[in-house]
């Protein structure tokens, strides 16, 4: 019955073909399985460690953007303070014009101080003046202005001269033909713009910090259609070179603060992981190792020291029943 059993074409098929072919699709299947699957994992970690390493330098690049925008809106002041200026005078009462000179009190900040310590400003004083025979037969004035902190505290004082362009009958009569229609339409006005720079490197004192300046026109006949005081920061060293090329100190900037927060960054991994770079543990193995060797040798002598005291203590007993034995052995003779 085995014999047959065994030539049965089912069985032999069975087998010798159907069960072979199963097994190694089956193995096969499984090895493709299982390298997918590691695959997988690797796919999963790599993008883990994609997703944490692109976190880490984003974080890092906001972090060092910051900043540098922090440090340069602290270190940087406003370049430019514009204040209006109200001219007042005492009107004649007998004749036209006025009676004495025109003068304005100009606040320029509320709080204890609007200037940066240990920053040269410019002060100038911009006056739109017309082009008219009074102002033109005027020559010469001079403009007057005071600083002072709280309290009316004098701090600087300065007085500059100033006077209209001078533009010959030709020039006139050839500008005011080139652009008539300009100054029909209103566009342009015939008039004269004035900077008169009362203070070229003004400098703001941390104790007295000025909140007023007071300005005047030593002229009664002067006449101004309008006038404001601007102080400008004259920048030196780092500022001029971040205000005149903003662009490349912000990328020098951005670039040292990321140099400095990759280099806390990685020494916070290493310190949280417990561990240091292998260069550095190389260094300190021979020091462990001899502190080890060293630790063995004192725990030898401390064994072979308790050791040998026991052995002497065996050896003094010995002795003393020698020495019992002998005087017992010379009082019988």
């Amino acid at each position: 019955m085995s014999l047959l059993a065994y030539l049965n074409p089912f069985t032999f098929v069975r087998d010798f073909f159907k069960r072979p072919v199963e097994t190694f699709v089956y193995r096969q299947y499984e090895g493709y399985r299982k390298k997918t699957d590691v695959g997988i994992n690797n796919a999963k970690e790599l993008v883990y460690k994609a997703a944490i390493i692109s976190v880490f330098l984003s974080a890092i690049l906001w972090i060092s953007i910051f900043l540098y925008v922090i440090f340069y809106y602290t270190y940087m002041p406003n370049v430019t303070h514009v204040r209006p200026v109200h001219l007042q005078f005492k009107s004649c009462d007998e004749q036209v014009g006025i009676c004495s000179f025109p003068s304005a009190h100009v606040q320029l900040t509320k709080r204890s101080s609007m200037l940066m310590s240990a920053q040269p400003y410019r002060v100038k004083l911009i006056l739109d003046m017309p082009e008219s025979q009074i102002n033109k037969d005027l020559g010469m004035f001079m403009v007057c202005a005071q600083m002072r902190a709280k309290g009316g505290k004098l701090v600087s004082s300065s007085c500059r001269s100033a006077m209209l362009r001078y533009r010959s009958r030709l020039h006139e009569l050839m500008r005011t033909v080139l652009f008539a229609p300009l100054l029909l339409s209103s566009v342009d006005e015939e008039k004269q713009q004035l900077q008169v720079e009362l203070f070229s490197d003004f400098e703001d004192d941390q104790e007295l910090p000025v909140t007023d300046a007071y300005v005047e026109l030593q002229s009664r006949f002067a006449q101004v259609y309008s006038c404001e005081l601007h102080i400008q920061a004259h920048f030196t060293g780092l500022r001029y070179m971040m205000f005149s090329w903003p662009k490349i100190s912000a990328l020098v900037g951005i670039s040292t603060n990321l140099f400095f927060v990759s280099l806390v960054f990685v020494l916070s991994w290493y310190h949280l992981q417990d561990g240091l770079p292998d260069i550095i543990k190389s260094k300190f193995r021979s020091n462990i190792k001899t502190e080890d060797a060293d630790k063995k040798m004192v725990s030898k002598v401390k064994l072979e020291r308790e050791d040998s005291s026991t052995f002497f203590e065996g050896d003094t007993l010995l002795e003393e029943f020698r020495q019992i034995e002998e005087a017992q052995k010379e009082k019988k003779t």
